[in-house]
């Protein structure tokens, strides 16, 4: 009798166990976070831009996101319902997407703050978003030796970005000069797709670097009144916001070492 009831408490403390236990298909918390912390953006996206209000554009903008992870709209949907039955779990992350994003706009409202008190630019070498059209189809950076200054840890610098609103007759293409005392490393990435791109910098002494600029170009704009939204756009940098964990790259940079003249540096190719 005493065994039976030691086998009955075993047994439910292995039910009760297993009940909490995440399945292999559902999304593991950590990348639950992250595609939900991007999915709140990409709402906060066509609540705010009227162009991305049409349900078109929300279902292409959540397709992005769920691109950038590698996942399906099922496998979103079975780990949603599997974590609403499991709240703990759905607490925590849920908790900890609303403490980022709330960083995330306290970090924006400071700087524009801090831009405006001191009647200033902006001091982000790259911003975190921009919008592509006919009117103004090219985002360029130019990082000097006194910008290099404020980048904490340059060997890990890199530029990440999400593309959306891209029409299929609409081509683009980002590029990155890294300028070393004797060599020019040039990197290009062709943009044909609504996705998340990445660049890195190549493995070379850092001590040679002089300067890093660039480009992300719309090179054949049919409609002057669409707008091609770049966003998530984040690098190593002290005073870079709205910093997100790594996505995954579409497309592998094609890099070349030349010896360009500097003064086409920084400037997108002719079409």
């Amino acid at each position: 009798m005493q065994r039976s009831v030691i086998y009955i408490i075993i047994s439910i403390l292995i039910l009760f166990s297993s009940c909490g236990r995440r399945p292999g298909y559902v999304i593991s918390p950590d990348k639950m976070t992250d595609v939900l912390y991007d999915i709140r953006l990409a709402q906060s996206i066509f609540n705010d831009d009227p162009q991305f209000r049409s349900d078109d554009m929300k279902d292409a903008l959540v397709a992005g996101v769920l691109k950038k992870h590698n996942i399906t709209q099922a496998e979103l949907d079975t780990s949603l319902l599997w974590y609403s039955d499991n709240i703990q779990y759905y607490a925590v992350i849920n908790d900890t997407v609303a403490a980022r994003l709330k960083f995330r706009n306290e970090s924006l409202l400071n700087s524009r703050s801090a831009m405006l008190s001191r009647g200033a630019q902006s001091n982000l070498i790259i911003p975190t978003f921009y919008y592509l059209n006919s009117y103004t189809p090219t985002l360029s950076f130019n990082i000097d030796t006194l910008k290099m200054k404020s980048i904490k840890n340059i060997s890990d610098f890199h530029l990440k970005f999400d593309i959306q609103g891209l029409s299929a007759k609409q081509k683009a293409e980002a590029a990155i000069y890294f300028n070393y005392k004797d060599t020019l490393v040039k990197t290009r990435i062709p943009i044909e797709s609504n996705s998340h791109y990445s660049i890195s910098k190549p493995s070379l002494p850092d001590s040679l670097l002089n300067g890093i600029s660039g480009y992300i170009h719309l090179r054949n704009n049919t409609s002057s009144g669409s707008n091609v939204l770049i966003h998530n756009i984040s690098y190593i940098d002290s005073v870079a916001v709205a910093r997100h964990k790594d996505g995954l790259s579409t497309r592998q940079p094609n890099r070349s070492t030349d010896n360009i003249r500097k003064e086409s540096v920084g400037r997108p190719e002719p079409n």
